[in-house]
C-alpha cells in the first residue's frame, strides 16, 4: 500500500507508522529466534519509519530493542548509545516512568557488558527509581512486561556480566520465584541465566536444579534461542564437574535438546 497506493500526506503518515510498529515487532521475533541479521534489518527499517513520521514512541521502543540485541551481540558500547538515544526520544513524548526505567536498565546492560561498574550501577539505580514510581495510564503495551520479576532478572543479568556472580545468583533466584508461570519464555530465560550464575558461583546443586527446570520448559514446547544459548553455557561450565552426581545425565539431556 505504501509503495503503490494513492493517499494524502496524513494517510501516508499513518501507513508508515503502522508499518513501523509491525516491523519492530518482526525484528523482536527474529531476535528471539536467533536471526540476528534479519532482526537488525527490521529494527533499522522501524527506526527509519519512526524518524520519517516523527514518532518518538516508536523510536523509543525500537531503540530499546536494538540496545537489548546489541548486548547479546557483545556490542556493549553500541547498546549504551542506543539506550541513551532512546531516552532522548522518550523525553520528547514525556514517556511514563516505566519506559524510562526500561531504557535505563537497557543502558545498564550495555555498561555491564563492557564491565563499566560505575555507570552500570548508576543506570541500575535510575531504573529502580523510575520503576518504583508505579504504573501510569500512558504506559504502552510494549513496556507492560517490565514487572518486578523482570526488572529483578535484568539486574541479575547485569550483575552476571559484571562478574558479581553471587549477587547475580541471588537476584535471578528471587526473580524466578516471582515469575508468572504463564510467561514461560521469560521464566525460561531467567532459569537459564540462574543456572549460569550458580555454576559460575560454584553452586553446582542449584545450577543443576535451575538448568533442569529450564530443560523441562524446552521439552514442553517452549522455544527460545536465548534460553538454549544459556543452557549451552551451563553445559560447558559443568564439564569439569561431570563426575558429580546428576551432572552427567544433565549434560546428556542438554546435548539432546540443545544440539
Amino acid at each position: 500500500m505504501i509503495d503503490r497506493g494513492i493517499y494524502d500526506e496524513a494517510l501516508g503518515q499513518r501507513l508508515h507508522a503502522l508499518a513501523g510498529k509491525l516491523t519492530t515487532s518482526l525484528g523482536w521475533f527474529c531476535y528471539d529466534a536467533g536471526l540476528q541479521t534479519q532482526a537488525r534489518q527490521y529494527f533499522s527499517e522501524a527506526l527509519n519509519a519512526a524518524n520519517y513520521t516523527s514518532d518518538d514512541v516508536l523510536a523509543s521502543r525500537t531503540l530499546s530493542n536494538m540496545a537489548r540485541q546489541a548486548v547479546d551481540l557483545n556490542k556493549g558500547r553500541e547498546a549504551v548509545r542506543f539506550a541513551k538515544l532512546g531516552q532522548r526520544h522518550a523525553e520528547l513524548w514525556n514517556a511514563p516512568s516505566r519506559v524510562i526505567a526500561l531504557l535505563a536498565i537497557r543502558e545498564a546492560q550495555g555498561h555491564a557488558r563492557i564491565r563499566d561498574v560505575f555507570n552500570a550501577e548508576a543506570a541500575i539505580r535510575r531504573a529502580w527509581q523510575e520503576w518504583e514510581r508505579g504504573d501510569h495510564e500512558l504506559d504502552p503495551d510494549w513496556a507492560h512486561f517490565l514487572n518486578l520479576a523482570e526488572l529483578t532478572c535484568l539486574e541479575g543479568m547485569c550483575r552476571l556480566d559484571l562478574g558479581q556472580v553471587a549477587r547475580a545468583q541471588e537476584l535471578l533466584a528471587r526473580s524466578e520465584t516471582l515469575q508468572d508461570v504463564a510467561h514461560s519464555r521469560n521464566r525460561g530465560m531467567c532459569l537459564g541465566r540462574l543456572a549460569v550464575a550458580a555454576v559460575q558461583n560454584g553452586d553446582i546443586d542449584h545450577g543443576l536444579a535451575a538448568a533442569t527446570q529450564a530443560l523441562q520448559l524446552v521439552e514442553s514446547g517452549m522455544s527460545s534461542t536465548r534460553t538454549t544459548a544459556q543452557l549451552t553455557i551451563v553445559h560447558d561450565g559443568l564439564i569439569p564437574h561431570r563426575r558429580a552426581r546428576g551432572v552427567g545425565d544433565l549434560l546428556e539431556q542438554i546435548r539432546t535438546h540443545v544440539a
